[in-house]
């Protein structure tokens, strides 16, 4: 249909309002008739404020994450992300048959080093940006 999907991969400090910003972006796109589809990659958060249409929670569990491999909370983060990231290739298989998307949000975790400095950050922002155009 000639639609370009933008993602958006948020990204910032803990507490800097990531999910509250991922909240208000949703409802504002929705209220302009925009197609969109949200992420959630932060294993930790206990409330998202909003519906992820796609919840690392859901197939990864950080408190086991955390307890299976003897990891602190940084640590247990990035484990989660390295095995999200193992099938981040399906996921993009998935979105590129929504042609209908306008918007992809990602919300990332709060622990900016986490995402931005590892390999599995690399390989998501790395799969989303060479489908899509990526802000």
């Amino acid at each position: 249909n000639g639609k370009l999907t933008t993602s958006l991969i948020i990204m910032g400090m803990a507490g800097s309002g990531k999910t509250t910003f991922v909240k208000k972006l949703e409802e504002f796109l929705v209220e302009k008739d925009k197609e969109t589809y949200v992420i959630n990659m932060d294993p930790a958060v206990h409330d998202t404020l909003y519906e992820p249409n796609l919840d690392i929670r859901d197939t990864i569990k950080y408190k086991d994450v955390m307890k299976t491999h003897g990891l602190g909370p940084n640590g247990a983060i990035m484990t989660c992300l390295n095995l999200f990231s193992t099938n981040i290739h399906k996921i993009i298989d998935v979105l590129e048959k929504k042609t209908e998307l306008d918007f992809i949000t990602i919300d990332t975790p709060g622990q900016l080093e986490v995402f931005s400095w590892s390999a599995s950050g690399k390989i998501i922002s790395d799969s989303f940006g060479c489908t899509y155009p990526t802000v």
